[in-house]
């Protein structure tokens, strides 16, 4: 099927419904499906093959794609993001795809795939705006929002702020937590000090906390040292 059209009608997205389900793996649906459990439907298509499609909708018009009404599977909705992420715009449009995106993941796995990395030439202007993810009522929302500040802020200029974001949230949401946890085992590794001091004092829950020290633990990019360390911060 072509992907880099001129425009996409409604009759279009549905042959391209069809061709998604050309590109199914069996084995793989069950693989997938294993790791999201009770999520939306899935056909089974790996990641490499969903990022070149969208690479190639993306270099036509992707504005109608987008408008196009989406059915259920996780791959349109996986696909959908990626091409927001390859639109060239402002900043202003990009928030706008962003929360677009963000209230539509309903699992781990959309969630994570969509990585908006034109926000790397807007940090100071989306961190102004990371108050509407992380303090969402919707926990998937709130999981995409500590996954930016994982991917593109933990930096001696930014981990402050980041780790008084991550204390303000006290989620009772195992994918929120897992989120949190992450970020502070990650931010070990790149801004040592400073978390490690946070682990001696947070406000965090013994789940998240307790996932976060194990997360450590298991980490190849933190010393052995360390490692014996954050057992004394396990609740």
């Amino acid at each position: 099927m072509e992907l880099k059209r001129e425009s996409w009608t409604q009759a279009d997205y549905e042959e391209f419904v069809g061709y998604l389900r050309t590109l199914a793996d069996e084995k793989y649906k069950a693989f997938s499906d294993s790791l999201v459990p009770g999520a939306e439907l899935s056909l089974g298509i790996r990641v490499p093959i969903l990022r070149q499609t969208a690479k190639e909708i993306s270099k036509g018009n992707y504005t109608e794609f987008l408008q196009c009404k989406k059915g259920g599977y996780r791959e349109e909705i996986m696909v959908e993001g990626l091409v927001m992420t390859l639109i060239k715009c402002d900043y202003k449009e990009m928030l706008g795809y962003i929360k677009e995106y963000a209230g539509k993941i309903t699992s781990w796995e959309t969630c994570d795939i969509v990585s908006f990395k034109g926000l790397r030439k807007h940090l100071d202007e989306f961190l102004n705006d990371i108050e509407y993810f992380i303090y969402h009522s919707n926990p998937w929302i709130q999981r995409y929002g500590f996954g930016c500040l994982l991917g593109f802020y933990l930096t001696d200029e930014y981990i402050d702020r980041v780790l008084s974001y991550v204390n303000s949230v006290n989620s009772d949401f195992y994918y929120v937590q897992m989120m949190q946890a992450w970020l502070v085992a990650t931010a070990v590794a790149k801004c040592r000090d400073k978390t490690i001091v946070f682990l001696a004092d947070n406000k965090l829950n013994s789940v998240t906390q307790n996932m976060a020290v194990r997360k450590i633990r298991e980490s190849n990019r933190v010393s052995k040292e360390d490692k014996d360390l954050v057992l004394r911060f396990k609740k």
